[in-house]
């Protein structure tokens, strides 16, 4: 695993947002031949954002898969970890038990964004399959737009936000440790306001 930390972000990394949902719409990250799909696989990299660079405060909302009502600001003063996912989408089922596992084990809110579901139901299913209890907005790709600058570009992806809702960082591709979030979980707590409420 990779961790890098980011050079000031320039007008290139301003213009990836335009850019994002469309690849989402053409599936996971990078091309990658699985059965019928094809699937952008991400290395796994983790890349930190320094404190000075984090941006504006992340703002997004929606209606969560069961219809209730989810929005990041109501999260400020913890650390929430986002993570963005698809039923549809091999390496969001192999990164799933690790998700669930760290959002019992880890101090921090967690929330997903589903992408590009064919069905509310699949996606539900998705969750109890693998034991997700955290709400999951249910979106097409606004919320991963939210993220301005520092919009991943596929899923799986996990944005984890400091206590100020900025990005302190991404995980680009599936997660594979609960300690690797688990340390970018306490990394995100120490730099952007203390411990959580």
């Amino acid at each position: 695993m990779t961790v890098r930390r980011t050079p000031r972000p320039g007008a290139l990394l301003a213009a990836l947002a335009a850019v994002v949902l469309p690849l989402l719409l053409a599936g996971c990250s990078g091309f990658q031949g699985t059965g019928d799909a094809n699937f952008v696989v991400g290395n796994s990299s983790v890349v930190q954002i320094d404190e000075a660079d984090r941006g504006e405060p992340v703002e997004a909302s929606g209606d969560s898969l069961e219809g209730d009502p989810v929005d990041l600001t109501a999260y400020r003063g913890d650390v929430v970890v986002l993570n963005f996912w698809g039923s549809w989408c091999n390496p969001c089922r192999d990164e799933a038990p690790v998700l669930a596992e760290a959002s019992e084990q880890l101090d921090a809110v967690f929330v997903g964004a589903q992408l590009r579901d064919d069905s509310t139901a699949a996606a539900i299913a998705f969750e109890r399959e693998f034991g997700i209890t955290y709400p999951t907005i249910a979106d097409s790709g606004a919320t991963m737009l939210a993220l301005g600058r520092y919009s991943p570009t596929g899923s799986p992806s996990t944005a984890v936000l400091d206590p100020q809702g900025r990005v302190a960082a991404l995980v680009n591709g599936p997660l594979t440790s609960v300690r690797t979030l688990e340390d970018l979980v306490d990394d995100a707590r120490a730099a952007g306001g203390g411990a959580a409420s």
